[in-house]
């Protein structure tokens, strides 16, 4: 049975599985000890946000079709191309970002380091190289986040640190989770629809509490002498068992109508309320991350015969991220700032797309040497793109931020880190294979990279 349905899953078994599958990963490691996690050298953070959200565009959207446009004679008229506060957009496929434009920030000078999918989306996840030798032990970017806010906690919270929402394991790439850290770290994968279902149903739950009991009674009966593996299934077990027990859990993932329309009646929508959703609880979520999967178009980009094309991919993101923005800005924080002001927004797909004419089979391929990355939210200065690509939108000819070269994933990365109050010099020393994991790796890539944080989202 899959995971991932039409329908959200977050029933008993399917939470079962999604934890155990974490679970397991983290036990078939000779990892016995506490993640020893530091840094020599202190980076200076920014600190802004409590929590990050991380829309990705999987499969790789094409830049100079959205946010960086070129036009030309494959430009189609339903484009309409404006100027928005001096940005050139196509303003018929995004008008709600294009009126939201003052609060978000456009990055055109981005190059990825991969360009094959698999690679290129766990690179986007992990901040590293893919390694065969080590892809079990190397944690995402999420799972960083989670760990590193374990221990300030509050007893209040319910929720996991670390959300994902709407991904699928493919030919085209998959969820990184928590590799060597703690399973508390690993996260809690959903696959979004239009209802949501109550973890434990009321008709069940007096069932569920006997079993529970008696969970505990056998896992009482090991003593002092158990093992470091049993530790860690009693922790997975509380962990799991205070999200399930929760009264406002129904409250947490539940999609209204009226929230489903307006956030466009899309998977992404549904996806966006429930992140809404997650933070406005303030009960332990940190991270998440959401896929809105279907932008490879290698054929037929524009071809409105087809049932996903780049018209309707626009129009979902157009009418879920603007939404997700509006609703952030009206909800408040315990310190009476908004949900927006202390939530990092980052928005981007794997890598960009071939410039220029389309393709013989009208469509785009992979691109590695330019795309183009949405920020918004805790302290991001908006109504701004800046960078530049060359006419037909192959390359970057003017990087326009303070580093004076591309921005890469690492730079992304450290900005998300820096942000959460979370030093990206950080390493893990003690994982299974012996080598250090660091946060960020200034060698992890095809070159050397002076890793930074982007200022000029702030100036």
């Amino acid at each position: 049975m899959s995971l991932f349905t039409d329908k959200p899953t977050l029933s008993r078994r399917v939470f079962m599985r999604v934890g155990l599958t974490s679970f397991s990963g983290y036990c078939l490691t000779p990892m016995l000890m506490p993640v020893n996690a530091h840094a020599e050298t202190p980076g200076k953070l920014r600190g802004e946000a409590d929590a990050c959200i991380f829309l990705f565009l999987r499969g790789g959207a094409s830049q100079l079709d959205t946010f960086d446009l070129k036009e030309g004679h494959w430009t189609p008229p339903e484009f309409d191309a404006r100027k928005i506060k001096g940005i050139n957009i196509p303003y018929g496929l995004f008008p709600k970002i294009s009126d939201q434009l003052d609060d978000i920030v456009i990055a055109r000078s981005v190059e990825a380091w991969e360009s094959a999918h698999p690679r290129a989306v766990y690179y986007m996840q992990v901040g590293h190289a893919f390694s065969a030798a080590r892809e079990k032990e190397m944690p995402s970017v999420g799972a960083v986040v989670s760990y590193e806010f374990l221990n300030k906690r509050k007893s209040s919270d319910y929720l996991p640190p670390y959300v994902a929402l709407n991904f699928s394991n493919g030919s085209n790439g998959y969820l990184v989770e928590g590799g060597c850290l703690p399973q508390q770290a690993h996260p809690l994968s959903l696959a979004t629809g239009t209802d949501l279902p109550f973890v434990v149903d009321p008709k069940e739950k007096e069932t569920f509490d006997r079993r529970w009991k008696m969970l505990r009674e056998l896992s009482g009966q090991q003593g002092v002498q158990a093992s470091k593996t049993a530790e860690q299934w009693a922790s997975y077990y509380d962990s799991a068992f205070k999200v399930m027990s929760s009264p406002e859990i129904s409250k947490v993932l539940k999609i209204g109508p009226e929230d489903h329309q307006r956030y466009g009646a899309s998977s992404l929508g549904d996806a966006c309320v429930l992140a809404r959703n997650l933070l406005d609880a303030n009960a332990g979520t940190r991270y998440i991350t959401i896929c809105h999967n279907g932008w490879d178009f290698h054929s037929n980009i524009f071809d409105k015969s087809q049932k996903s094309n780049h018209f309707t991919l626009c129009k979902e993101l157009d009418q879920a991220f603007p939404a997700l923005i509006e609703d952030l800005k009206k909800l408040k924080t315990p310190s009476g700032k908004s949900l927006f002001e202390r939530t990092f927004l980052v928005c981007t797909g794997e890598f960009g797309r071939t410039g220029g004419d389309l393709t013989v089979n009208k469509g785009r391929d992979h691109n590695r040497g330019a795309q183009s990355v949405l920020f918004a939210g805790a302290g991001v200065k908006g109504g701004r793109a800046f960078g530049a690509t060359d006419d037909q939108g192959w390359k970057v000819v003017k990087p326009e931020w303070e580093k004076k070269r591309s921005i890469y994933t690492e730079d992304i990365l450290a900005t998300i880190y820096s942000q959460l109050g979370i030093d990206w010099n950080k390493e893990i020393t003690n994982t299974p294979s012996g080598r250090a994991f660091a946060y960020l790796d200034v060698a992890g890539s095809t070159d050397f990279v002076d890793v930074g944080e982007i200022p000029t989202l702030f100036a």
